[in-house]
């Protein structure tokens, strides 16, 4: 009996912070104005109602909702635009707003999306680490100087590879593949 009051406490609190974190969350930082879409499922979203084919259930979707829509996705709010002349029109209004990529969670714990041209958002030392990458790194002369060493660790990887395919099947096939690829960066 002490257990049913206990747990029925839990959620009652749970329940009340939930509440107010949405309530308190929308009158903090204003309401989020979303395109009209589907009203999504709590954990999985719209994720069923793209079905096998999404290419039709979106067609299907942009006959109710219009051309912009949201949709849900797991956790993932994302809008869709299905009109040839709204997505060009936003990508020629908005392409500073939507050139950036979401980071993924593994990157901030090493401060990687810092320093990364793949997850620094569109800014100016994005712009001066692709320009570093193009007139210094991947000149043509810089890559026929390391050419060398990268077909000598192909051949070691290529190698590797057919060693471990005619062991036995009870090799981990991820560390096999791996191992080539952390030789190449870390080095021989």
């Amino acid at each position: 009996m002490d257990y049913l009051l206990l747990l029925l406490g839990i959620s009652f609190v749970l329940a009340c912070i939930h509440f107010l974190t949405k309530r308190l969350g929308a009158t903090k930082f204003g309401p989020v104005n979303l395109p009209p879409g589907p009203h999504p499922f709590p954990i999985i979203g719209n994720i069923l109602e793209l079905g096998n084919k999404p290419h039709q259930a979106l067609a299907n979707l942009s006959k109710t909702y219009g051309p912009i829509m949201s949709l849900k996705l797991g956790s993932i709010t994302t809008i869709v635009i299905s009109s040839s002349h709204v997505a060009k029109e936003a990508l020629q209004t908005h392409d500073q707003a939507l050139s950036s990529r979401t980071i993924p969670d593994g990157a901030p714990s090493l401060d990687r999306h810092k320093h990364s041209i793949a997850w620094l958002p569109v800014s100016a030392p994005r712009r001066n680490l692709r320009k570093v990458c193009a007139t210094q790194m991947f000149t043509a002369q810089r890559l026929d100087a390391t050419q060398a060493s990268r077909i000598v660790r192909l051949d070691k990887a290529w190698s590797c590879l057919c060693s471990a395919s005619s062991a036995t099947f009870g090799d981990d096939i991820a560390m096999v593949v791996m191992l080539p690829s952390l030789r190449g960066i870390m080095g021989p």
